[in-house]
């Protein structure tokens, strides 16, 4: 089975007019992804984690966060909700 991107790009006049409805979409679609690919406790992104953000919810503490453009890697140290998190730079 192919994999789902973590992200999708639903273009710049959407993120524009709508800034509600893109952000929503964004975070189904990685809900989706995360699910249709099966929850992996590392993943590669080109952005740095998110303290505050809905993507949280699919990580549990110690999984592993690496940014590829940049050879940096997080891991997740502790968590005071869903959303909001502590990643821990570790390179």
């Amino acid at each position: 089975m192919t994999r789902l991107t973590n992200r999708y790009n639903w273009g710049s006049t959407l993120s524009k007019e709508n800034p509600d409805l893109y952000r929503q979409l964004n975070d189904v679609y990685t809900d989706i992804s995360m699910n249709a690919n099966g929850k992996s406790n590392k993943v590669n992104m080109t952005m740095d984690p998110p303290a505050n953000s809905q993507i949280n919810k699919n990580f549990d503490i110690g999984d592993i966060w690496v940014r590829t453009d940049t050879d940096s890697a997080w891991i997740l140290t502790s968590r005071t909700t869903a959303e909001a998190v502590i990643w821990k730079l570790i390179t």
